[in-house]
């Protein structure tokens, strides 16, 4: 599954990404891109937190950002 979180900030992203990781089944992915850096940070941080597998690039230098997040 993809989400865009461009445009959005925190504490938005997060509760977005939360909403569509409880929907998932476990072993799916789900790659995220926005344009915030504070808000992949807060990404990585809850998913770490909550035990999911997080991999990605940091933002460039635009502040655009990928992360994956496995269920």
């Amino acid at each position: 599954m993809e989400l865009d979180v461009t445009g959005m900030v925190c504490p938005q992203p997060v509760a977005v990404v939360r909403r569509c990781l409880a929907a998932m089944e476990t072993g799916e992915e789900l790659v995220v891109t926005g344009d915030y850096p504070p808000a992949e940070r807060s990404i990585r941080r809850t998913c770490y937190k909550h035990g999911f597998a997080v991999a990605g690039e940091p933002p460039d230098e635009d502040g655009q950002f990928t992360v994956r997040i496995r269920v």
